[in-house]
């Protein structure tokens, strides 16, 4: 199937409603409403989420921005309806005739469509924001890995808090890390250490921030193929932990990602509230929240009209062991 890419708004609705509080909540009412009366089911997950079952057409609502999935005849149905009932602005189709869209901005990430597959681009511009304002220089020296550990106390003027200015463009700083950081998994974990410095930061955390803009100096751009292939029956929901990792409090990180086939779909690093007594409870607890996100996956997947069951992948025997227990 091919996909199409719809920006639609109502004029005349949108006027009314613009400047309020409820101005959103107003605009989702109209769209639910359009999208329910000709025949979509809304998801339970996401209200955003929509499943048409008998022309089998699967839609994701941003905002005012329609992305959807479906044959040619499906989407041109579609189309015709929203025409008829609001004033859009058609981005076009993505598919593989020579008259169909090869390349689309859907909210600054860019897609492409390849012979063998779809390649997805995160925004860029964050990535050359980061290494400009860190004064890193096209000469300056690159690193191979965007974040180490530092034992505390090594150098005791690091531990020094940093003014109001300079902690509000730290603050700056790893907030445009930590959305960047939803499209790449390679900056998860240096990015999740740093935000947990947001509140008081030190000159090692600027230090750290630094490394992970000599990082990005020659990595600005990550692109993901996802190639072709069969539906798969399963998503994997892969865990790992490292056991008191963080050298100052002793908790630990609950690492892992989404996969569906070979495609990697979702990934995550976040720090655990408990600390953990042993390996095997550490890679328990990762095993908990990759089961919770591989359940999101699950219900989303549900509501787009795909029926799946979640595997949790863990190399640690201890922390399987607990899980089996009835």
């Amino acid at each position: 199937p091919s996909e199409d890419y719809v920006e639609g708004m109502c004029g005349k609705l949108y006027k009314s409603m613009y400047g309020t509080r409820d101005a959103a909540q107003n605009w989702e009412a109209a769209y639910t409403e359009f999208m329910i009366g000709i025949g979509f089911t809304v998801g339970k997950s996401s209200p955003c989420l929509f499943h048409h079952k008998d022309r089998d057409i699967r839609s994701v609502v941003h905002g005012d921005d329609f992305t959807l999935l479906g044959s040619r005849k499906s989407l041109d149905w579609f189309k015709d309806r929203i025409m008829d009932k609001f004033e859009i602005k058609y981005k076009g189709r993505m598919g593989e005739r020579d008259t169909d869209i090869k390349s689309v901005r859907i909210l600054n990430r860019i897609v492409n469509w390849t012979p063998d597959g779809i390649e997805y681009e995160s925004d860029q511009r964050h990535a050359e924001i980061i290494v400009k304002q860190m004064g890193i220089l096209a000469n300056s020296k690159s690193v191979v890995t965007p974040g180490v550990r530092v034992r505390p106390g090594e150098n005791p003027g690091d531990e020094k808090e940093l003014g109001p200015r300079e902690t509000s463009i730290f603050r700056g700083i790893v907030a445009r890390a930590n959305y960047l950081s939803q499209d790449r998994s390679d900056i998860k974990y240096a990015t999740k250490e740093l935000s947990r410095r947001m509140a008081k930061p030190r000159v090692r955390d600027v230090n750290a921030a630094k490394r992970l803009a000599r990082y990005l100096s020659t990595r600005t751009r990550m692109i993901c193929h996802f190639k072709k292939q069969k539906m798969p029956k399963e998503i994997e929901a892969w865990s790992d932990s490292d056991w008191a990792g963080c050298l100052e409090t002793r908790k630990s990180t609950s690492g892992g990602l989404i996969k569906i086939g070979s495609h990697i779909l979702k990934s995550w690093s976040i720090t655990q509230n408990t600390i953990a007594l042993s390996s095997g409870e550490a890679e328990f607890y990762a095993m908990v929240k990759a089961g919770s996100q591989g359940l999101g996956m699950r219900s989303m997947m549900d509501d787009l009209g795909i029926q799946s069951h979640v595997k949790i992948i863990t190399d640690a025997t201890a922390a399987r062991g607990m899980a089996q227990r009835k």
